[in-house]
């Protein structure tokens, strides 16, 4: 029975590693970013304004925005390529649900909901 060869073994094992690592970078480098609701800003001066940051591919995306009170009906904004959104509502107490999705993808929908007080900001002229 002949020996082994380790030094062989080793370099062809080498080769076999660093031929994994260049595929899995280009797997990784080339892969679409994975679908993620970051945070929803929310800044309250005459009007209550929501912003969207999430990471995907194609994002759309959508407010449901809710009286708590119920004297104002629910607003659903529909999904849009803009990730800004701007309400000129009453005073009161809000139940927020912020969508983001990627377009191209079926049930790709991450959501966030919060609860905001809005008070407008009045400007003294």
């Amino acid at each position: 029975m002949a020996g082994v060869d380790w030094e062989k073994a080793y370099h062809d094992l080498e080769d076999h590693i660093e031929a994994i690592m260049r595929e899995t970078s280009e797997l990784v480098n080339n892969a679409s970013p994975k679908l993620k609701l970051n945070e929803v800003y929310i800044t309250k001066t005459n009007t209550l304004d929501v912003i969207i940051d999430a990471t995907g591919e194609k994002m759309e995306y959508a407010i449901d925005l809710i009286d708590r009170k119920g004297k104002m009906d629910t607003v659903k904004t529909g999904y849009q390529k803009s990730n800004t959104f701007s309400f000129e509502i009453p005073d009161g107490r809000y139940s927020i649900t912020a969508y983001a999705k990627e377009s191209l993808k079926d049930n790709s929908r991450v959501f966030e909901k919060t609860t905001v007080n809005f008070k407008r900001v009045l400007n003294d002229e």
